[in-house]
């Protein structure tokens, strides 16, 4: 893809990043990233959780005479991203179904008249902006997409509109493209490109290594002892807060209120909950006030919570790739976290977890170097897992 006159610079990027951001410059995995993707490229950026992927967006998106939208998967998320660039004087506004449809046209006419410079969308709104824009002069200078491991770990079955992300991005005009994921094996890379019609993107892959967390797997005879070992990982964090992932709303129901009655503080957070019940729960965990959430999978997705001190599953997500993007919110302050997993056999009744997933539950060799090598990394020392202490 040609670059534009005048393209800008990493340079503008740095005095952006420290005018409206306060930071004072990129961490080296942001400047892979922004270095081809300001020079006209298409990139997809395959980084940590904690890595700052929001950035490489936004940072573009105000260096861009037209508009940057933004893919995003949960209302929450897009949300609280678009509540803090309003914070920091940046025109954005966000698509979603808690929108009446006056806000919705309001908001698009805003953007057509370049009015709005960063716009966040559940891709399920896509096929309805493609129309809006067509014809119009506010071209789209960058198309991003949030949490790109939603295109192979949703596009199947839970939401088949990711599949599409290609089609859409043809209809508005094939514009400059960033993906970005916390993780991606090397097969889910070229699915993610192919489903997006970008073969040819830069792609940018960080070290998954995260020495600051310790990932342990604990066999449990029992529900019973499950919830026993889970309430003393709880009670052990001092500071900072906790979060429990369930497999199912229903569980997250029943966890909540066996915490509770040990009189441990604790709130439930799934998609079958009404937002005006769910946004509380959200906001007092970011601000500390509810140390302990019992969720499904979604919950954490992009939220910048650094005090993370444990995530602990209740037995093991379908893939490696869910586990690690689940267990990766933990320690985003860099700070020592612990990632537990209790589980059964008769766990992997649930669903179809994948051989990947039960070998990592099973196995007998070291947590961390499993995981790296997952993602096609090797692993040069544990600094922390169940098997080397």
């Amino acid at each position: 893809m040609i670059a534009p006159a005048a393209a800008p610079t990493l340079w503008h990027a740095r005095s952006l990043l420290a005018e409206r951001f306060g930071y004072p410059r990129f961490r080296p995995p942001q400047l892979r990233v922004l270095g081809p993707l300001l020079a006209g490229h298409h990139v997809l950026a395959v980084l940590p959780t904690g890595a700052g992927k929001s950035l490489c967006y936004q940072i573009p998106a105000l260096l861009s005479d037209g508009l940057t939208l933004v893919v995003s998967p949960l209302i929450a998320l897009m949300q609280d991203q678009v509540a803090a660039l309003r914070h920091r004087g940046v025109a954005a506004a966000y698509l979603n179904g808690t929108l009446s449809g006056a806000d919705r046209r309001r908001i698009i006419q805003l953007t057509l008249e370049g009015r709005v410079r960063l716009l966040y969308c559940a891709p399920e709104r896509l096929a309805g902006l493609c129309t809006e824009f067509h014809g119009a002069h506010r071209p789209v200078a960058l198309f991003a997409v949030d949490e790109a491991h939603c295109i192979v770990e949703w596009g199947n079955s839970f939401r088949p509109v990711y599949r599409r992300l290609g089609e859409f991005r043809y209809r508005l005009r094939n514009p400059r493209t960033l993906a970005l994921t916390g993780s991606a094996t090397p097969e889910a890379r070229r699915e993610i490109l192919s489903v997006l019609r970008v073969p040819e993107a830069e792609v940018v892959v960080a070290s998954f290594d995260r020495p600051n967390l310790r990932f342990e797997v604990e066999r449990v005879a029992d529900e019973r002892a499950r919830f026993t070992r889970l309430v003393e990982a709880v009670r052990r964090v001092a500071e900072g807060v906790v979060i429990v992932y369930a497999p199912t709303r229903r569980l997250t129901e029943l966890i909540t209120r066996a915490l509770r009655l040990r009189g441990i503080t604790a709130a439930p957070y799934h998609a079958g909950m009404d937002l005006d019940v769910r946004r509380p729960v959200l906001g007092a965990f970011l601000k500390g006030k509810a140390p302990v959430v019992v969720a499904t999978s979604a919950f954490g997705m992009g939220i910048d919570k650094p005090d993370v001190r444990l995530v602990a599953h209740w037995g093991p997500p379908h893939t490696l790739e869910a586990y690690y993007q689940e267990a990766g919110r933990a320690g985003r302050d860099g700070l020592a976290a612990e990632c537990r997993m209790l589980w059964r056999p008769q766990d992997f009744r649930w669903g179809e977890i994948t051989a990947s997933m039960r070998a990592y539950v099973e196995g007998r060799g070291c947590r961390r170097r499993a995981l790296l090598a997952h993602f096609g990394e090797r692993l040069q020392r544990c600094t922390g897992c169940d098997r080397c202490g």
